[in-house]
């Protein structure tokens, strides 16, 4: 008889893709067995907090993926210090920088999504609230 599934290796294994660069990606799977491949480098908006807050946005959501204990502390204790003006957004990059991912690697920081100026441009930030 053939096997209903897959085995989950994923959900019992630390599970990642190295890339060209020799980064590791993070592969998860969710509870219906789709896997989700994380891109190794961390993203921040750090540097565009102030166009939020002037656009009033007025939460934030930092998520995490496999960072150890002690390094989400220190990865919300920055946040909450960059947010609260006691350091700055290049303070704040410089440690999330330095948090290794699972493997012990370090994948870096980049601003994601918000790299590719045409999108930021189609659309802008604008208060809704009157």
């Amino acid at each position: 008889m053939i096997p209903q599934d897959c085995g989950h290796v994923c959900t019992r294994n630390n599970v990642h893709l190295r890339d060209q660069n020799s980064k590791d990606n993070l592969v998860l799977a969710d509870m219906g067995c789709r896997n989700t491949v994380f891109m190794s480098e961390a993203q921040s908006g750090a540097y565009d907090v102030h166009e939020w807050v002037k656009a009033r946005v007025g939460s934030l959501r930092v998520e995490m993926v496999d960072e150890s204990g002690m390094d989400a502390v220190k990865i919300i204790s920055s946040y909450l210090r960059f947010l609260d003006g006691d350091i700055y957004a290049d303070d704040l990059w410089d440690v999330l920088e330095e948090i290794p991912d699972s493997n012990g690697r370090l994948g870096g920081v980049g601003v994601g999504s918000l790299r590719n100026d045409r999108e930021r441009k189609s659309g802008s930030l604008s208060s809704s609230v009157h």
